[in-house]
């Protein structure tokens, strides 16, 4: 959406420009670590629950938390399977902060349409986690199109759905 504002033309960038132009955010679930600049990244986007403590919880209360949201971004997921999806029809991406998906039933992921990423291992220390968020931002990001990054996540682990948003016809 493009405004205009006086002789110039802009994107409207701020949350409540965003809000102003009618614009819908999709709600996502961060569970694990809310580094400021990874919230700050997100929340350009998107509507951001954060509670660290979220990725421990059994799966119907996990499944409670997802109600209504588009996106998982989280350390741990382990219980993301057919079951799970089956109760949740608006989630679109399940982006982790680690490098594995073992924790991930990948091909029902795949069937339910639902984008998996993962990130590189760049270490065990804190600012590799740090950074390891940032890049899980980034993936959740370029799996709904958005930002400079657009087309499909970098790190996305079910390629099926690469095309999903119509980036490669």
């Amino acid at each position: 959406m493009i405004c205009a504002v006086g002789p110039r033309w802009h994107r409207p960038r701020s949350k409540m420009a965003l809000g102003l132009a009618g614009l819908r955010r999709h709600p996502v679930l961060l569970a694990g670590p809310g580094y400021a600049e990874v919230l700050e990244r997100l929340e350009r986007f998107f509507e951001v629950e954060a509670d660290e403590t979220a990725a421990a919880l059994d799966l119907a209360a996990l499944a409670a938390r997802l109600r209504g949201k588009s996106a998982l971004i989280a350390v741990r997921t382990s219980g993301i399977g057919a079951a799970l999806l089956a109760q949740l029809p608006h989630l679109r991406a399940v982006c982790k902060m680690l490098p594995d998906h073992a924790d991930i039933d990948l091909a029902a992921c795949t069937r339910a349409g639902v984008m998996v990423t993962n990130t590189p291992d760049l270490g065990n220390d804190g600012q590799a986690h740090r950074q390891m968020a940032l890049i899980a931002a980034d993936n959740l990001i370029a799996a709904f199109g958005f930002g400079r990054i657009g087309g499909h996540p970098v790190n996305l682990v079910n390629l099926e759905l690469r095309c999903l948003l119509g980036c490669c016809i």
